[in-house]
């Protein structure tokens, strides 16, 4: 019989929860850097907006 967790269910299906929550931040994590490095170049401080604007 597979061992249990303390939620009742066989730890290989918590391990697997786990890893797929895991994999999903990292996939967020990777867009949001994504993000972050396309915007960089054409960002500006709200303190110094450009003259043409």
């Amino acid at each position: 019989m597979p061992e249990q967790s303390a939620a009742g269910q066989p730890d290989g299906v918590e391990e697997e929860k786990l890893r797929l929550a895991e994999e999903e931040k990292k996939h967020h994590d990777d867009h949001d850097e994504a993000l972050v490095e396309e915007w960089e170049d054409e960002s500006f401080p709200a303190s110094d907006p450009p003259s043409n604007y």
